[in-house]
C-alpha cells in the first residue's frame, strides 16, 4: 500500500523491526518503510533512511507493508526483509557470509497473530530461504522473560538459529493513534459515528 507523503503521521502505523544476528549476538532496528519514485516501480529508500530523505516528498510515494503488525504489502514485505537480511546478517565485517549459520529463523510478534498472520510471516521467511520458522505472539508464554531474552533463549530449545525479527513498536502511543483512524473509519463505513460506544458501556 502506497500512500503520499504528507505529514509524519504517516508513520503512526509503519512498525519498528529489530534484526538479530545469532552469530555475532548483535542487534539492529530499522523502520518498516519503503519509498518509491512517484509514479514508478523503483526503489527510492529502504527502513529508517526513508525519514531522512531531504528531496522534495511530493516526489516519492511511501509503502507501509506492515500496519499494526499486519502484513499489507507481501510484496515489499519481501523486498524489506531481504534487504534487512543482506544488510546485517549476509555480511561480516564487510565480507559476505558464503553459508548461512542455520537454516531456522524466528519471529517475534508484538501483536495478537492469526493463523493466517502466521502463515503469511512463514511463508515471507521460506522465501528468504529458511526452512524452519519459529514464530513467538503476543500470546506467547515467555515465562518472565523480555522478548529480547526469549528470542536469545530459543536457541537452547531449538539448536542454532540464524537470525530473528521483531516486529515491534517503540512508541505505542502511535500505534494507538492509527488503531483509533482505523476504528473511525470502519464506523464510518458502517454508517456509525463515535457516539454509537455510549451503547456499549
Amino acid at each position: 500500500m502506497r500512500e503520499n507523503v504528507i505529514s509524519m503521521g504517516l508513520f503512526d502505523s509503519a512498525a519498528d523491526i529489530k534484526i538479530y544476528d545469532y552469530k555475532t549476538r548483535s542487534i539492529h532496528e530499522e523502520k518498516g518503510l519503503l519509498l518509491f519514485f512517484k509514479g514508478k516501480d523503483i526503489i527510492a529508500g529502504l527502513g529508517t533512511e526513508c525519514i531522512s530523505y531531504t528531496l522534495s516528498m511530493t516526489d516519492y510515494e511511501l509503502c507501509i507493508p506492515i500496519k499494526l503488525g499486519r502484513i499489507e504489502d507481501y510484496t515489499a514485505c519481501e523486498k524489506l526483509f531481504k534487504y534487512f537480511k543482506s544488510k546485517y546478517v549476509d555480511n561480516l565485517d564487510g565480507k559476505r557470509r558464503l553459508l548461512k549459520r542455520a537454516n531456522k529463523i524466528a519471529l517475534f510478534l508484538h501483536e495478537p497473530c492469526s493463523l493466517v498472520d502466521k502463515k503469511a510471516y512463514s511463508d515471507l521467511m521460506y522465501s528468504l530461504g529458511y526452512g524452519n520458522v519459529f514464530i513467538l505472539d503476543a500470546n506467547t508464554d515467555l515465562v518472565g522473560m523480555t522478548a529480547e531474552e526469549a528470542i536469545w533463549a530459543l536457541e537452547e530449545v531449538h539448536g542454532k538459529i540464524d537470525c530473528a525479527f521483531e516486529i515491534t513498536k517503540n512508541d505505542k502511543y502511535q500505534y494507538a493513534r492509527e488503531a483509533y483512524k482505523e476504528f473511525v473509519g470502519r464506523l464510518d463505513n458502517w454508517g456509525y459515528d463515535l457516539s454509537i460506544i455510549n451503547e456499549f458501556e
